[in-house]
């Protein structure tokens, strides 16, 4: 591999690339619509439409657990690679919402599709963990040879972690997942550029404190709700329209492109308002990107996979389109990943 470096510009030669051969996902049946969560919060299901886009998402039945969701979405994706779980080098599964704590809910996936090849572990980087995923496993295949298939799974199971009378989290949180097969593809197709950054000054803007180190639940304290989440919807979107947009411009900076040169973007589906913000401040369509949170909600982890998945049936992505995936998670975490799609 050769590399020359110009100032912040970085271009890399390689004899392949590494781009998606297979997506898939998986939505359980139950749908909250907002005139439920109207109910349960007492906040207008207009508004809540309004104000997010959103007028229903999903729920896990009871019996569903992260694993088997994931693995549901993982097959699809298989069989679209046109490969077996064999064939699979490695699984990377992006949540924060696995079945428990741990250990790596990877493994159980692993065990569940038969990949008996595969190495296995997890990424957490929330709302932005797919995009990390897609280029973790997008690296190790580039300086990996022997690793020809890697899936890269978004699983969100959120809705026990849910306090569904609090309108500041019930309004946007859904369950689902996605997943992506990823294979060699011909030198200057697959992924071109990553951009990962952060800022831990944001880091109690979005939490779920209970079951971590700090906050173990006890009897003592499971009543002070520090298993559900907590969130501050207005710091969460200083934090996107501040730092989203230069974590994008990054990433095309490294193969000298602009969001002008971009065909299509698939954002994180946390709000709708917010995608057509950021559209707007990039100075880009809203034709030129794809929202489905309208019907999911916020699927957290699996909400970029899930827009990846319906953007690949939906045929808007074609051959030789520069694509931008991207998103921002909490922590705050922000990524963006740039291919060119084979």
């Amino acid at each position: 591999m050769h590399s020359n470096s110009i100032g912040r510009k970085l271009i890399q030669t390689h004899p392949y690339g590494v781009g998606i051969a297979g997506v898939g996902k998986y939505l359980p049946d139950e749908n909250i619509s907002n005139s439920q969560v109207e109910e349960w919060t007492n906040l207008d299901a207009g508004f809540i439409e309004e104000k997010t886009g959103i007028r229903n998402r999903r729920r896990a039945g009871q019996s569903e657990v992260a694993s088997e969701m994931a693995a549901k979405a993982a097959r699809d994706a298989i069989s679209m690679a046109g490969i077996t779980p064999e064939d699979l080098g490695l699984i990377i599964t992006c949540s924060f919402t696995g079945d428990y704590v741990y250990p790596a809910v990877s493994c159980k996936i692993q065990e569940l599709l038969g990949a008996k090849n595969a190495g296995a572990f997890d990424v957490m980087a929330n709302c932005t963990g797919f995009q990390v995923g897609l280029s973790v496993a997008s690296d190790r295949m580039m300086f990996d040879p022997a690793i020809e298939y890697v899936l890269v799974i978004g699983v969100a199971l959120q809705s026990r972690f849910i306090n569904w009378s609090d309108p500041s989290s019930a309004i946007y949180f859904g369950d689902g997942a996605g997943a992506a097969v990823l294979k060699r593809v011909p030198a200057g197709y697959g992924f071109l550029a990553h951009e990962i950054t952060a800022n831990g000054k944001a880091f109690e803007a979005v939490r779920m404190r209970g079951g971590g180190s700090s906050f173990p639940l006890r009897k003592e304290n499971i009543d002070q709700g520090l298993q559900f989440y907590e969130l501050n919807g207005i710091e969460v979107w200083k934090q996107v329209i501040q730092f989203q947009p230069k974590a994008i411009a990054k990433s095309l900076e490294k193969i000298n492109k602009t969001t002008s040169d971009v065909d299509f973007f698939i954002l994180h589906q946390a709000n709708l308002r917010l995608i057509e913000y950021l559209m707007a401040k990039m100075r880009q369509p809203m034709t030129k990107t794809i929202v489905n949170m309208m019907e999911y909600g916020n699927t957290a982890d699996a909400s970029i996979a899930i827009a990846l998945c319906d953007a690949v049936s939906e045929a808007k992505l074609k051959r030789d389109d520069l694509v931008v995936i991207s998103g921002v998670g909490a922590g705050f975490i922000f990524g963006s990943s740039v291919l060119k799609w084979y």
